[in-house]
């Protein structure tokens, strides 16, 4: 169905009109995939994602088996690397927005555990393949809502790495992607990116990443920014110490809830003063 007529009938569900359980669930949730990255932000924000939600997370109408099928498709090249690369254009909504959907499938796995571990490690590979890949960082787009790719991702990342199933051996290249992008000079970051990015880091280091490998960054930070203030034009390394701050604070504040971080803190205070 066209945008016009999804956009009546989710309205229609949400407003009580209608329900969920009357509709052709199969034709209603392949035109919410068509149409995932709409650059209408009510549809595609306020009606198909939390369409989504409410199937998948409040009213468990969609078979586990559905929602392998809706992970696999949102990992492919038409939705998670649809015209990768591209700045500035409407393609982003329908990258960022299937992650969300990925978000969503994540998440329900923590409780019920149906992705098949093969699938998982997939997933694990895709977003962060792309998370190093995605150039277009906009958070909030005027007249189009919200953007927000390296959050959204960050998200995602959260509720794997919070899977049982996922092998804490594959932590550090999590990290290690995690950090590459919040120590980025594509843009800077003004949407709270830093606090999400670090969300799925602070999971890691409750579970049990190594130490070594979060305080190898502190180390490194101040020979790697000293190394690009020679190499990048003023402006990208203006942003890329901008990042490279905002990270560290944000880090810093993090750790500080807790007394068994206390070294960290101590770590990021150091690193901060090297700048």
């Amino acid at each position: 169905m066209d945008e016009i007529t999804l956009k009546t009938l989710l309205l229609d569900i949400q407003n009580g009109k209608t329900t969920w359980q009357e509709q052709n669930q199969t034709e209603l949730i392949d035109s919410m995939m068509e149409h995932i990255g709409s650059p209408d932000s009510e549809l595609r924000d306020k009606l198909i994602y939390r369409g989504f939600s409410q199937l998948i997370q409040d009213e468990n109408l969609i078979p586990e088996e559905k929602l392998v099928d809706l992970l696999t498709k949102a990992l492919g090249d038409e939705y998670l690397f649809y015209e990768i690369g591209d700045v500035g254009t409407d393609h982003i909504f329908k990258r960022s927005f299937s992650v969300l959907l990925i978000t969503l499938i994540l998440g329900k796995d923590l409780e019920h555990s149906f992705i098949p571990l093969q699938l998982l490690d997939r997933t694990r590979n895709e977003l962060l393949l792309y998370l190093d890949l995605e150039q277009d960082l906009r958070g909030f787009v005027s007249e189009k809502g919200w953007a927000h790719s390296v959050a959204h991702t960050a998200d995602a990342i959260d509720e794997l790495v919070k899977n049982p199933k996922m092998d804490v051996k594959f932590f550090p290249s999590i990290f290690q992607g995690l950090a590459n992008k919040a120590l980025t000079f594509a843009d800077v970051y003004i949407a709270d990116e830093a606090e999400r990015l670090l969300k799925p880091i602070m999971v890691m280091l409750e579970i049990g990443i190594a130490t070594e490998i979060v305080d190898d960054l502190f180390d490194k930070i101040p020979s790697f920014l000293k190394l690009q203030k020679s190499k990048l034009e003023e402006e990208k390394y203006v942003k890329l110490n901008a990042n490279c701050k905002s990270f560290l604070k944000s880090f810093y504040v993090c750790v500080g809830s807790s007394e068994k971080y206390i070294e960290f803190q101590k770590k990021i205070s150091s690193c901060l003063k090297k700048l």
